[in-house]
């Protein structure tokens, strides 16, 4: 249903956003696909949900509210575009991708820059209030941390998957070739994008050769 609205909708508007949309291959690494299943299987988190009891979020989402002592629900825009419902190019929760997958726009966090100051640890976990500054997903992390800041800068990332991620200054890349865009972080005005790819079995597959004695 989506692919076929989206290409419906790229056809028609001519969007980019629309053509990524239409091409999004939805796997279990999504957190989106594990959330529309606790949705559907889990009454008490569906009630929950339409009552606006409910707070969605990333592993960062989710130590954020802990160190916080659940006084901050928050994200930043690189852990958001990394879960198929965040529109990169509008820069926010996709009402769209919501509504066909039947999931509330209200349980997802506020999305801010990579760096921002979201809050303060709270004292009992660590004997003081410790500043929080900056969130940040994995990859793009590995990419920042790399020093990959110009357009044309590649990161290559080999563990469980690999990941490969192409700097692509402050322009989406729209592949029809495999890579997803994401937004690498955003720091101010400044908004860095990525083009991703990945192959989620690396690890598997050196093992399996392993086993071989390859």
């Amino acid at each position: 249903a989506i692919h076929g609205s989206c290409k419906f909708l790229h056809f028609f508007t001519r969007r980019k956003r629309f053509l990524a949309a239409s091409l999004i291959n939805f796997t279990t690494q999504h957190v989106s696909l594990r959330l529309v299943w606790v949705l559907q299987n889990i009454p008490e988190v569906r009630q929950a949900a339409d009552e606006g009891n409910c707070c969605f979020g990333t592993i960062d989402t989710w130590l954020l509210y802990k160190l916080t002592d659940g006084s901050v629900h928050a994200t930043d825009y690189s852990n958001a575009s990394g879960t198929a419902i965040f529109d990169p190019y509008l820069m926010c929760w996709s009402s769209f991708l919501c509504s066909v997958l039947s999931i509330p726009l209200s349980i997802f966090p506020p999305v801010e820059d990579t760096s921002y100051s979201f809050g303060v640890v709270n004292p009992s976990i660590f004997g003081t209030p410790i500043p929080i500054r900056a969130l940040v997903a994995d990859q793009q992390a590995a990419m920042f941390g790399q020093c990959c800041f110009d357009v044309g800068d590649v990161k290559l990332t080999m563990g469980t998957g690999t990941f490969m991620a192409i700097n692509t200054g402050n322009n989406l890349h729209t592949s029809i070739a495999g890579l997803y865009p994401l937004v690498g972080w955003k720091i101010g005005n400044e908004v860095v994008c990525l083009a991703e790819g990945n192959a989620s079995d690396t690890g598997t597959a050196i093992k399996w050769a392993q086993k071989l004695s390859m």
